[in-house]
């Protein structure tokens, strides 16, 4: 199993601050009953935040 290290979680952030914002489009369009662009948006925040752990974890593997 493969550990993140703390400094990695810092690099993470600007990427978590992505998925949170597609996460507050997610959920204006939801309150306009958009629902196909809210889960797009949805969709757009996941795969993200998804490719910044990949490639934070690969950086780490490549570290060592």
């Amino acid at each position: 199993m493969v550990t993140v290290p703390a400094a990695a979680s810092v690099r993470t952030t600007p990427l978590l601050l992505v998925a949170v914002l597609f996460g507050a489009v997610a959920a204006f369009f939801a309150s306009q009953t958009l629902w196909p662009l809210a889960a797009l948006a949805v969709v757009v925040a996941a795969g993200v935040l998804a490719g910044g752990v990949w490639l934070t974890g690969r950086r780490g593997s490549r570290e060592l």
